[in-house]
């Protein structure tokens, strides 16, 4: 009996490997599908304008750390400041099979043609940051309230200088639309100050390296400037060394925007007078939360914002790590 029993299951196990070896490769395509359309699985691609400070290194670590956690394949582009290398990397997300695009733009106009071709790819787009013009063909804008920032730092700076008196103001790239947001708060706040006046304006195109020199010839001019308003702490920290060298540190106040980690540093030391903490972090978590929900079906917002917070030596505390 026992000899019987034994045969009948090494039949049964006979037959299920000859079966499991028959199986036809569609099954095994079908479960491939199914596995692509599960959380955490595919490629997730992100093409920023830049890498040239630190917010834009950080937030580019954010989307590899938030990504891979979240099981994806995820690749990380540089556009440099360049719309139609933009474009290309979103052809070449598309053709590479992207599960979604994270895009933060370098132009508002530049992008379009990228944009409809991976819209009509049906692949979602999730624009970070800046915003671009055709938004019918994206999936979600998530960004922080820069123009808010720029109106609480404006305001902080009126109330440190006493609302009057002379300020320069450095500008991201021109064009883009961080920068319009961020001037258009500066505007906002100005219009109530009559008795300040902007004696110089120009782009440090959100780095040290154009910004130091900017700052040089403004000195040069001597011109009285009571503030340097910074669109980012990049170019920020890029007019410190310069205000130190002619020393003018104290006597003209700098500002930032982005509260990154050497920001922060500069607002406890004394050399930057206040930031604007933008959580890029947030952006891209958001991002790959939207991205989930749209795989389940789900409708999304539109515009999902991050609020702004002014940072100076008096909450500095709670932003450093």
């Amino acid at each position: 009996m026992k000899k019987k029993i034994l045969a009948m299951v090494l039949c049964s196990a006979m037959l299920a490997a000859m079966t499991a070896g028959c199986t036809p490769e569609s099954s095994s395509s079908g479960n491939d599908d199914a596995a692509a359309s599960e959380e955490g699985s595919g490629k997730v691609f992100m093409t920023v304008s830049n890498q040239q400070n630190e917010f834009m290194v950080g937030m580019g670590e954010s989307f590899l750390e938030i990504g891979e956690a979240a099981g994806y394949d995820v690749q990380l582009m540089d556009a440099d400041l360049d719309a139609t290398q933009q474009v290309s990397q979103i052809e070449t997300a598309i053709s590479e099979g992207a599960e979604a695009i994270l895009i933060e733009p370098c132009s508002v106009d530049g992008l379009t043609s990228g944009l409809q071709a991976a819209h009509d790819a049906g692949i979602p787009i999730f624009v970070i940051h800046n915003n671009v013009s055709a938004t019918d063909l994206i999936t979600s804008l998530i960004h922080v309230d820069v123009q808010q920032g720029g109106e609480l730092k404006m305001e902080r700076v009126m109330e440190d200088i006493g609302g009057k008196g002379n300020i320069a103001i450095m500008t991201g790239t021109l064009g883009q639309d961080t920068t319009n947001q961020i001037c258009s708060g500066y505007d906002k706040v100005l219009a109530e100050y009559p008795d300040v006046e902007v004696v110089f304006e120009g782009a440090g195109n959100w780095g040290a390296t154009d910004a130091a020199p900017l700052a040089e010839n403004w000195l040069a001019s001597g011109k009285e400037i009571d503030a340097i308003v910074c669109n980012n702490d990049g170019m920020a920290l890029g007019v410190i060394p310069v205000l130190e060298s002619a020393g003018k540190t104290g006597e003209i106040l700098v500002y930032g925007l982005d509260a990154t980690s050497e920001g922060l540093k500069a607002v406890k030391e004394g050399t930057m007078a206040a930031t604007i903490y933008v959580d890029a972090h947030a952006e891209i978590e958001k991002a790959f939360e939207m991205l989930e929900a749209v795989k389940a079906g789900e409708e999304v917002e539109a515009e999902y914002v991050v609020p702004a917070v002014l940072v100076t030596q008096e909450n500095v505390d709670e932003y450093l790590e």
